[in-house]
């Protein structure tokens, strides 16, 4: 299967697990740290056994222990922010401003890998900021709300992880990373919230059945990700591919969930999202 496949069918399967999460963290009793540990856990007992078909090898800690310790901590806490958004701001509008991404990799890209920049990505970062800016506005105002700095936030930690990512794979299998840090995140979460830990077999008991669909769903996308990565796929050519789910997760939200309000302006500001994020990368 070709990387360019992959990448197509993460597209969809990110898409459609952005409505997923939405609907979990819909409800008022949904907890955001207990919900973010059980996926974590839901998504290595996907991922693991896939990455031991694949041939799974033990991460060279030894030598590599810094960086995917940085991973960790970063994927645990944007996925943290990224539940706590969800619940606060409608799936669309997480997704736009997920978007911002792509600005912070570029810095990132430019300090710790020595890529030089180019006028077009400027170009492309003022036009992320300009979807940011019509997603945020209010009326006769510019409003950030708790939700939406959250997930600015969040993609800004998972923008810096993808770095760390990048690194590691260069010298390791991309799928058994997947497979390791799919599951490293809820063990530091566990550490970083132990209070959770005797919350958790409630949680688990009554988990919320879209909670487990948006991780099989999500499991599809870090697998391809990562499969499209360990095919050869440049970190650039990822980065375009994966964020023309930016305009599908709008349209999709429309449809199944019913997030409706100022659709033409999320229609526009996902467009906008999703060209200043192909002239960046």
């Amino acid at each position: 299967m070709s990387w360019l496949l992959l990448l197509s069918i993460n597209v969809v399967a990110i898409s459609v697990a952005s409505l997923f999460q939405r609907l979990a963290m819909k409800e008022e009793e949904s907890d955001p740290v207990l919900s973010t540990i059980i996926f974590q856990f839901l998504l290595g007992l996907i991922v693991l056994p896939f990455a031991i078909s694949q041939g799974f090898s033990f991460p060279p800690l030894a030598t590599m222990w810094p960086l995917f310790l940085l991973s960790t901590v970063l994927y645990a806490l944007g996925s943290v922010m990224f539940f706590k958004s969800i619940k606060l701001i409608e799936a669309s509008e997480m997704t736009v401003l997920a978007g911002a991404g792509a600005i912070v990799t570029m810095i990132c890209a430019y300090i710790f890998l020595g890529e030089r920049l180019v006028p077009q990505q400027y170009l492309g970062a003022a036009f992320v900021l300009a979807a940011i800016l019509i997603i945020a506005h209010r009326g006769k105002k510019f409003v950030f709300n708790k939700g939406a700095l959250l997930a600015l936030l969040a993609t800004s930690f998972f923008s810096f992880a993808v770095v760390s990512d990048t690194l590691i794979i260069r010298s390791y299998d991309a799928i058994s990373f997947a497979a390791m840090m799919s599951l490293f995140p809820g063990v530091m979460l566990l550490f970083l919230y132990p209070k959770k830990i005797l919350q958790l077999p409630k949680a688990i008991k009554t988990i919320n059945k879209n909670l487990i669909i948006y991780t099989m769903f999500y499991s599809v996308g870090v697998i391809t990700f990562y499969g499209a990565l360990g095919k050869g796929a440049m970190l650039s050519q990822v980065g375009v591919v994966v964020k023309t789910n930016i305009i599908l997760t709008v349209i999709l939200a429309a449809i199944f969930i019913k997030e409706n309000d100022h659709l033409w302006r999320k229609v526009i500001a996902a467009l906008i999202c999703m060209v200043g994020v192909m002239l960046v990368a």
